[in-house]
């Protein structure tokens, strides 16, 4: 009986151990047929609701997806995200020493949002079409014009701290809609967000945090899950020690530049996807933009992850994240302290709701207009009770 154990044990070993046993590489096999079973990954219908795309107006279907970034809505008319989605940088000299830093054309651009999946009608008429109308006044969907694109004034390929960027909507604003259109809820308390960055730091191995993104196709794209694409997605992740984004450096997007990417000095850490040998996903430099929530709250973003050629379902890189730190300041300095002050984010489009109404222009804020609904209603309540009563 013993040795028969022993010889299932033998086989089982066999059996499994091409299936991915090692951390950083899957078996091809096992993504083929794990990939069709990844709905899991889909997130939450308005789940993250501040998460936006940054697409290219003439990406139509799925082409120039290297030029796509992930972004969050911060205000009506503002969206952050990184440096290089915003920009481009220009190196001068031999050594290669020098950049220029300079705005990407905001009519190329355009903001997309939606509770999961950013297109208007249903998939056969996307597909069958391959334009759209640039609607205005959807309220859970819809497609926005960019009015500049502006990279953070410190902003340098040299290194990642200031790696930030801001896009500012030039058409009608994002109005938050109840559960599925609403704006990041970043920690803008230093300490808080310390306190939070430590918890992942010793509990992200069982309690990761969340990753936010849309779905993307792979370098070979054979191995894309296809029921992903274009959807809100949300994967775990942990962090991991530098020495794994070291060995894969050269991989990483902008490690050319940034050749010191110290997490003491540029507020970055390294992160990799949680329980990543049972998993069928990769972060890629595609998910340059993708918020880092932890406890509901957005504590950072991803600033480098794979090149489009190492984009890999059977290798999946580390990938570097910066905390929010530095970009607090547009929390309070871009219309936060008009946010705060709304006690229902749908006051805007049920009318006679308490809370503030965002004007047009998205610029400012007013009462919601005095109405005489709720008495009369009331009033007569009060009376049908009465009556009731009575009878």
């Amino acid at each position: 009986m013993f040795v028969v154990q022993y010889v299932i044990k033998v086989l089982c070993i066999i059996h499994f151990a091409p299936y991915g046993s090692d951390a950083q590489q899957r078996d091809r096999k096992y993504v083929e047929f794990h990939r069709e079973f990844s709905g899991n990954y889909f997130a939450g219908h308005g789940q993250f609701p501040w998460v936006v795309e940054i697409r290219t107006q003439a990406s139509q279907n799925q082409s120039q997806q290297e030029e796509w970034s992930i972004g969050n809505l911060i205000g009506p008319r503002y969206v952050l995200t990184t440096c290089n989605a915003v920009a481009f940088f220009t190196t001068l000299g031999e050594a290669k020493d020098r950049y220029i830093v300079k705005p990407k054309p905001a009519k190329n651009y355009k903001v997309m949002y939606s509770p999961d999946y950013p297109y208007h009608g249903p998939k056969w008429w996307i597909s069958r079409y391959s334009s759209w109308r640039s609607y205005s006044t959807e309220l859970k969907t819809g497609t926005r014009e960019i009015l500049r694109m502006t990279p953070h004034p410190f902003c340098s390929p040299l290194q990642l701290r200031y790696f930030w960027g801001m896009v500012e909507i030039g058409s009608e604003p994002i109005r938050p809609f109840r559960l599925f259109v609403n704006y990041a809820p970043g920690d803008l308390d230093a300490n808080s967000l310390y306190k939070r960055w430590s918890k992942i730091h010793t509990q992200s191995s069982w309690n990761p945090p969340l990753l936010s993104t849309w779905g993307r196709d792979y370098f070979d794209r054979t191995l894309t899950p296809t029921m992903l694409r274009n959807f809100k997605l949300r994967y775990r992740v942990t962090e991991v020690t530098w020495g794994e984004c070291l060995k894969v450096k050269d991989k990483l997007a902008w490690s050319y530049y940034s050749r010191d990417m110290s997490a003491v000095k540029n507020h970055t850490y390294c992160m990799q996807v949680h329980d990543i040998q049972y998993s069928v996903v990769s972060v890629c430099d595609h998910d340059r933009g993708a918020p880092i929530v932890s406890d509901g709250y957005f504590v950072g973003m991803v600033v480098s992850a794979a090149k489009f050629n190492s984009c890999s379902m059977l290798e999946p890189l580390p990938f570097v994240v910066l905390t929010i730190e530095d970009a607090q300041l547009y929390w309070t300095n871009v219309e936060r302290h008009i946010l705060q002050y709304f006690i229902d984010n749908s006051s805007h489009i049920f009318p006679g709701l308490t809370g503030l109404i965002v004007d047009p222009e998205g610029r400012g804020v007013s009462p919601p207009p005095t109405t005489s609904a709720p008495i009369v209603w009331t009033t007569v309540g009060l009376l049908l009770l009465l009556f009731f009563a009575i009878c």
